[in-house]
This record gives C-alpha cells, sequence and structure tokens, in this order.
C-alpha cells in the first residue's frame, strides 16, 4: 500500500519536474507550449550520450513486433511529458489512499 503511494509521489514529482522545464522553455521560445514524451526523452538521451530510446525501437521492432511500436509507443511518445506522469501519479495516489475514518487518537496527548 505504502510502495503504490510512494510511486504515485515520485511521478507527481516528475511531472512537476517536466513542468518546470515546459515554463523554462517557453520562456525562452516565447510561446507557451507543452513538449512531448518523445522529445524531452531525445533530449535527455543527448545529454546523458546514450541511445535508449533507439535501443528501445530496435528492441521491439526486431524481438516483439513492429506493429507494437507503431500503434502503442510511437503515439504514446506524442503524448504530452507531463501528462505521461501525472495521470498514473494520481490514479495511484488515489487507489492506495488510506480509506475509513481519519487518524487514530494519540496516547499521552493531553487531549481528547
Amino acid at each position: 500500500m505504502i510502495v503504490g503511494r510512494v510511486i504515485g509521489w515520485l511521478l507527481l514529482f516528475c511531472a512537476l519536474v517536466l513542468l518546470g522545464w515546459d515554463a523554462v522553455s517557453s520562456l525562452d521560445n516565447g510561446a507557451w507550449g507543452f513538449a512531448v514524451l518523445g522529445q524531452r526523452w531525445f533530449e535527455i538521451d543527448q545529454a546523458l550520450g546514450s541511445a535508449t530510446l533507439n535501443t528501445l525501437q530496435a528492441g521491439i521492432e526486431r524481438r516483439i513486433s513492429v506493429d507494437l511500436w507503431d500503434n502503442v509507443f510511437a503515439p504514446a511518445l506524442l503524448w504530452p511529458a507531463v501528462a505521461v506522469f501525472v495521470v498514473p501519479g494520481v490514479v495511484l495516489l488515489l487507489l492506495f489512499r488510506r480509506w475509513g475514518g481519519g487518524r487514530t487518537p494519540r496516547r499521552f496527548s493531553g487531549k481528547k
């Protein structure tokens, strides 16, 4: 239960970082807009000197299916990067929230 909440908060933190990155990028460009997931992934790959996006594409197309890449992964890379992290983060936080009546009363706090 706590693992789901931690993952949800981490996803929301990533979304907040991406939102800040979009804000800074929009100040440089002069126009507001959200960057797509594929663009941000490519920029991170370039900064780290890796090619994870190309490796993922080649691996899926060669070992699994070209149609899986073309119909599932490629369209997902065109979604706004912030939304890709916000939606699952909120869903996880709602699924793994504490259900029931409030907190248990503290012992020895002096208040009733």
